[in-house]
Formats: C-alpha cells, sequence, structure tokens
C-alpha cells in the first residue's frame, strides 16, 4: 500500500505539472492575441485614462447635491426657473442690484419690517424695472 501511495502521488505531481503548463501556455496565447488586438496604449491614451480617473475621483462624494445650474450659472438658493429669469433681468438692468439686495428687499416687505432709505430707493428701482418688464412681455 505504501508504494501505491507514492505511486498516486506521483500521479498527482504529474498532473499538477501537466496542470500548470495548460495555464501558462493558456496565459501566453491570451497575452498574445491581447498584444495583436489590442495595441499598447500611447502615452497619450495613458495620461487621458489617468485624467479621467482623477476627474471620477474628485467629484462629489454620493449623497450630495450640486448646485442648479441655469444658463451655466450655478444658483444656491432654491428659486423656480422664471424668478431665476427676473432676477437675471433685475441685475441686466441696474448693475447696483445684487440677489442679496432683492432678497433683503423682499424679505422686509413679506415680515413687514421698515426698509432703510437706501433699500427703498432700491425697490423704487426694482419696481419700475419690474414694470418695463411687463410691459415688454
Amino acid at each position: 500500500m505504501d508504494e501505491q501511495g507514492k505511486h498516486l502521488t506521483e500521479a498527482e505531481k504529474q498532473i499538477r505539472r501537466l496542470e500548470a503548463l495548460r495555464q501558462q501556455r493558456e496565459q501566453t496565447s491570451k497575452s498574445a492575441a491581447e498584444k495583436a488586438y489590442f495595441p499598447p496604449k500611447t502615452q497619450a491614451a495613458r495620461i487621458e485614462e489617468r485624467l479621467k480617473s482623477m476627474r471620477s475621483d474628485a467629484q462629489l462624494p454620493a449623497g450630495t447635491k450640486r448646485r442648479a445650474k441655469i444658463e451655466g450659472k450655478q444658483k444656491s438658493s432654491k428659486l423656480t426657473f422664471t424668478q431665476i429669469r427676473i432676477l437675471e433681468q433685475l441685475k441686466s438692468e441696474d448693475k447696483h442690484l445684487r440677489g442679496s439686495v432683492i432678497t433683503r428687499i423682499a424679505l422686509n416687505r413679506f415680515l413687514n419690517l421698515e426698509n432703510t432709505s437706501e433699500e427703498n430707493e432700491m425697490e423704487a428701482r426694482i419696481n419700475e424695472i419690474l414694470r418695463r418688464i411687463k410691459n415688454r412681455s
């Protein structure tokens, strides 16, 4: 029995050698086929791939929201498209108007708070611009 067990281990060793040889041949033929059909990447292609991977790594983590973009500009507040368009028109008509000033005046009106004299002047300008916009439409 001792000889038969030894003989089996010799057969197992031979089977393992043949299996390793088959895997090695398979790997070499696979790499040869890859070289033939998929030529090595140029330096530009490697750089492009690296930049794409860097871009995907730099993107915001899952669960975070990006600011809304309208006409290529990021908007930080949640406004409707119409509100944003009117804000843009107001700002283009009068360079002194800013989104924060308009919001402050609107909140003062909503909360029944008194405006400062400067805010009263701005509100008068806003009303005039809105009247012109309404007449154009």
